[in-house]
């Protein structure tokens, strides 16, 4: 159970990096363009999939996280359950 905290956490701090990375990335050469009178342009394809990605990563990591938080507290309750039998 700790290898899957541990590689969900990982994967979700990861995808968050990215999408954050990206998205400021992204926003300082928007705000470039601006300060020099030319006209912003779209963020590239492959900048908005990948912030997608990473934002989806985080999600599931996130579900994930809650879901095997649920199944260890049921498991130490019932090992609490089964002692006092």
């Amino acid at each position: 159970m700790k290898r899957v905290w541990s590689a969900t956490a990982v994967v979700g701090a990861a995808g968050l990096l990215v999408a954050v990375s990206l998205t400021v990335t992204e926003g300082l050469e928007y705000r470039g363009r601006e300060e020099h009178g030319l006209e912003p342009v779209y963020a590239p394809d492959w900048v908005v999939v990948s912030t997608h990605l990473g934002l989806a990563l985080f999600a599931v990591a996130a579900a994930v996280l809650a879901i095997a938080a649920i199944v260890a507290a049921l498991r130490r309750r019932g090992h609490a359950v089964n002692a006092r039998d």
